[in-house]
């Protein structure tokens, strides 16, 4: 595997497959369901299934091993990956029916970056043996820092090339239909915002390379093997966007952590213990596979934990349902106000990293009677009427604010009786306490991309200035989020 004809064949697969996949992509610019994107997913695996069965077939057992072992360690890097994308597209406030063509484009450069580091590794690895041992040194230690941080959202920045962009390039507002370039009333090309999400996803991929491609070196020499199982696993990722969320990342991370760890110290003790292909194999499947399965059911437990039985606000055991409620009320903002935190204005105007906070929870009106006469019957709030909602606040030691809601009249069409319609009890909003909703809203309107419910600030609750912003966090679930000026006696 180490003539031409093999990298050019692979390369002429490949981007015609990709061709067929754009030509889909060109003709529906449309938010893609998760059973499309599953059929897509298992076509590509079932495509690098293929791939691995035809080297098995003609050069043997090892390579093949070398194969498989060197794509399921690329799949396994593949979560984090996924999610700073995922939290890129947020952060630019990119429709959900462009991302996947940003995806697209980011695959070619992602290919063609990849084979210019393969091939840098290899000559290296060639003309200095030493640089096998660095490698192995730097996957070792990129395995522990994983395995310390596993569970946490790594957050994206703005890199080099995104910020070179936006002081030389001349831009164009919003995504242009999802064009990279537009020309503007006969003027020069300008480039999009979709494109500067274009260059902060490569400039992501580029540092997930640097991550993964050594430790393929771990597992073979052959350069045509470390880059065909990149290329495979890579060209799947689009597919595998839509269904990532399925597993919680700390399992998925913890799974890498183990292998990359697996590959450094296998790389450090070459000299003295040679590791067969098949148990390095044997080792990375098992990894990955016992990561899967304590997702699965790291899921269903949080599933479990999600049924908070609202009901015990009006009990004994009011005071801790209340710290869980608005525990997961706050879990749910963290990534989003990380976001946000980003611009220093808006960090200021939230008093990040310690914003007040306020859990709203959609109740039944049976239960929101129950509650209120349970906790000593507190004010009513006076909720503005146009809104279909009746609300009272609940405060607990350690900052722990809850606001109970309830629709006016079950049959209402309002925010809160379409709520409880949907999805029944539950985190209807997270609230933010801010010192000016104006400038607050301006930020995330211009800076993020997120549009406001209301055009304007409009009266709240108990005499505040308020409005609503409806964001998709990085697990992919939509919360309410509601901005309140401070108020007076605060």
């Amino acid at each position: 595997m180490r003539g031409w004809t093999f990298w050019i064949g692979f390369n002429v697969a490949v981007l015609a497959l990709l061709a067929i996949d754009l030509g889909l992509t060109r003709r529906n610019a449309r938010r893609i369901p998760p059973w499309e994107m599953a059929g897509w997913s298992g076509l590509w695996i079932a495509l690098s299934l293929a791939f691995g069965l035809w080297i098995l077939h003609t050069h043997g057992r090892e390579p093949a091993l070398e194969f498989f072992t060197g794509y399921l360690i690329e799949k396994s890097m593949s979560a984090d990956n996924l999610l700073v994308m995922l939290m890129i597209f947020h952060s630019f406030g990119v429709k959900e029916r462009f991302q996947h063509r940003v995806l697209f484009w980011g695959i070619f450069g992602a290919i063609a970056l990849r084979g210019a580091l393969i091939g840098a590794g290899a000559t290296l690895l060639r003309e200095f043996h030493w640089a096998f041992y660095l490698f192995g040194a730097f996957i070792l230690l990129l395995g522990l820092r994983l395995l310390l941080r596993a569970g946490q959202s790594p957050l994206p920045r703005e890199g080099p090339a995104v910020r070179w962009a936006r002081k030389h390039l001349a831009s164009a507002e919003g995504d242009a239909g999802g064009r990279f370039f537009v020309r503007e009333d006969g003027s020069s090309l300008r480039v999009t915002q979709l494109f500067l999400v274009l260059l902060a996803v490569e400039s992501a991929d580029a540092i997930f390379a640097f991550d993964s491609i050594p430790a393929v070196f771990g597992v073979t020499r052959n350069p045509f093997i470390v880059y065909s199982s990149n290329i495979c696993a890579v060209v799947g990722l689009r597919a595998m966007y839509s269904l990532f969320a399925i597993l919680p990342m700390e399992s998925i991370g913890l799974g890498a952590a183990a292998i990359l760890i697996f590959i450094g110290a296998k790389m450090l003790a070459e000299p003295w213990i040679k590791v067969p292909n098949c148990v390095s194999f044997c080792v990375v499947a098992s990894s990955l596979a016992a990561s899967i399965i304590a997702g699965v059911f790291s899921r269903r437990k949080m599933r479990e934990a999600d049924r908070t039985p609202y009901q015990d606000l009006a009990g004994r055991e009011c005071a801790d349902a209340a710290r869980k409620i608005f525990a997961e009320g706050r879990s749910r903002i963290a990534g989003i106000l990380s976001l946000w935190a980003e611009d220093e204005e808006m960090a200021k105007l939230l008093a990040v990293p310690e914003p007040r906070l306020t859990t709203g929870v959609a109740v039944t009106p049976e239960n929101f009677q129950a509650i209120h006469k349970a906790n000593g019957s507190p004010r009513l709030a006076e909720v503005p009427p146009d809104q279909d909602a009746m609300e009272f606040e609940l405060h607990f030691a350690d900052g722990v604010q809850l606001d109970i809601l309830t629709t006016k009249a079950p049959t209402a069409k309002g925010a809160i009786a379409r709520f409880l319609d949907k999805f029944g009890e539950g985190i209807q909003q997270v609230e933010i306490e801010t010192s000016d909703v104006d400038r607050a809203a301006a930020i995330l309107r211009k800076r993020f991309g997120q549009t406001p419910i209301y055009p304007a600030t409009r009266p709240g609750a108990g005499g505040t200035r308020v409005n609503f912003f409806l964001v998709t966090g990085p697990d992919r679930k939509k919360l309410l989020i509601e901005l309140v000026e401070l108020r007076k006696s605060s």
